[in-house]
């Protein structure tokens, strides 16, 4: 009997690890509105203070690369990229400023984490696309 509930607590232990993703989204917003799909997420907000996430798909033709678009009015606004388990800085953007660029690496059929990192952000939009 105690073997088989080590088991069946050692396999709900396994079922819940499993079941959590690589970055989670932990935010304070006012005015935010997101949207994505399966290759682009754009975020717009009045405050921002946290970490949104986003899980996005190159499609399965070819290699290409991502580009962003980022302003802020007042704050710190960073993005950040993850293919192959590794976290890089695609841009990071400080008050009063605007970046539209192209950046990164993608092969075709992998997943790409997308990180927004506001710190204090104020009056910002971010606009990610897989290429």
């Amino acid at each position: 009997m105690k073997k088989l509930l080590s088991l069946v607590v050692l396999v709900c232990i396994l079922l819940a690890l499993g079941g959590c993703e690589k970055y989670t989204s932990s935010y304070q917003a006012i005015g935010l509105v997101r949207s994505n799909n399966s290759h682009s997420c754009e975020v717009s907000f009045l405050s921002l203070e946290g970490q949104l996430v986003y899980k996005l798909k190159k499609s399965e033709s070819g290699e290409g690369d991502i580009g962003f678009s980022v302003s802020v009015e007042e704050g710190e606004v960073a993005v950040y990229y993850d293919i192959y388990d590794v976290k890089q800085e695609l841009v990071r953007v400080t008050a009063g400023g605007s970046v539209t660029d192209r950046g990164g690496y993608i092969e075709g059929g992998h997943t790409v984490y997308i990180i927004i990192e506001a710190a204090e952000g104020t009056h910002g939009r971010v606009s990610v696309e897989l290429d």
